[in-house]
């Protein structure tokens, strides 16, 4: 089986049509992973949102965006800019799409993996950038690989059996052998906002036969994507951080 990994596409539907055009054509991907953030400071969150829904072999976990545009997470403790967009998305989003996104799990596990939209310990919400973070939630990493988002910038933490921790960035064309023995906490970055200072899309490729998993990052038009958000009346810093990835 080979999956093709996205997270935190926020409403990007620029950056979406390129990275899934990609893994349809270029990598004859089997099935989906998404590991949450389908809207948010973006400008097209019903567009995002069905087709994410048309791709009827993905697995997908709830984002705090996409429950805090359903009124299913708590928003109070968003900074201004985020909240003005989780609330300009619950406003436009269909109501076919608002019961879609209030489907999601937290959490799902399939085969050798699990995935999350923030941490195993908290699903949702909380962040891992640092190793003590990873090493906190390493209990409750219950398969081979926990794939993740929410940070919007593509790392991975693993864990020997004999407890040996190490980090690692994953850039563009990254190649990482899987070992069965060891835990892996793993995020592809982000499809439609990242933040790792490359302005490109980013996604993972990962073929459950060889345990191989890639990383690559796509130019999208981020002009038109600027142009839609700053037309919505979105904060127009949302529209300028997508030309510095940050």
């Amino acid at each position: 089986m080979k999956y093709g990994i996205i997270s935190d596409i926020h409403s990007n539907l620029e950056a979406l049509n390129i990275i899934l055009d990609y893994l349809k054509r270029s990598e004859k991907i089997d099935r989906f992973i998404c590991c949450g953030d389908i809207v948010g400071y973006g400008a097209k969150p019903n567009e995002c949102t069905e087709i994410i829904r048309q791709l009827d072999n993905c697995y997908m976990v709830a984002g705090n965006h996409d429950w805090g545009a359903v009124g299913l997470e708590d928003t109070s403790f968003f900074n201004p800019i985020a909240l003005a967009a989780v609330e300009w998305t619950g406003r436009h989003l269909t109501e076919d799409n608002r019961n879609y996104l209030k489907n999601f799990a937290s959490e799902i596990e399939e085969n050798n993996f699990m995935l999350v939209h923030g941490s195993p310990g908290d699903p949702i919400n909380e962040y891992i950038f640092e190793q003590s973070t990873f090493l906190a939630n390493l209990p409750r990493i219950k398969k081979n690989i926990c794939f993740v988002g929410h940070t919007h910038i593509p790392l991975c933490f693993y864990a020997t059996p004999s407890q040996e921790i190490k980090g690692i960035p994953l850039d563009d064309g990254t190649v990482l052998e899987i070992n069965p023995t060891y835990k892996y906490l793993i995020n592809c970055g982000s499809v439609g906002q990242p933040r790792d200072g490359d302005p490109r899309a980013s996604c993972g490729i990962y073929d459950e036969e060889t345990n191989i998993l890639r990383i690559k990052r796509i130019k999208y038009d981020i002009a038109k994507t600027q142009e839609e958000i700053l037309n919505a009346g979105l904060p127009s810093s949302l529209a300028l951080r997508l030309g510095r990835g940050r």
